[in-house]
């Protein structure tokens, strides 16, 4: 693993194979009963953009929501904690 991706992680290790994820879903699993280090404003948010980068048939992929959460986390909207938790949580569900 290389400095780069110490600080910003590895999306190769992540499939870009698309599941249908529908937005309730997506707020069940952006929880902060699964994700305890997510406060109610970054819950909020991550449910937005994780939603709003769905494609039009409702499918997202890992790599796609990986982007998404390590955009927020260079931003300082999330925390790496709070992204590893979430990349967790998706992954168990998108296989």
């Amino acid at each position: 693993m290389g400095f780069f991706d110490s600080y910003f992680g590895s999306s190769t290790k992540y499939s870009k194979t698309e599941y249908p994820l529908s937005a309730e879903k997506i707020k069940e699993l952006v929880s902060r009963y699964k994700v305890q280090s997510l406060d109610s404003t970054e819950e909020l948010l991550v449910e937005e953009i994780v939603t709003a980068r769905r494609r039009g048939d409702g499918k997202i992929s890992l790599f796609q929501i990986y982007e998404v959460l390590t955009k927020l986390k260079n931003q300082n909207k999330i925390s790496q904690v709070d992204r590893d938790g979430l990349m967790k949580v998706f992954g168990k569900t998108l296989k």
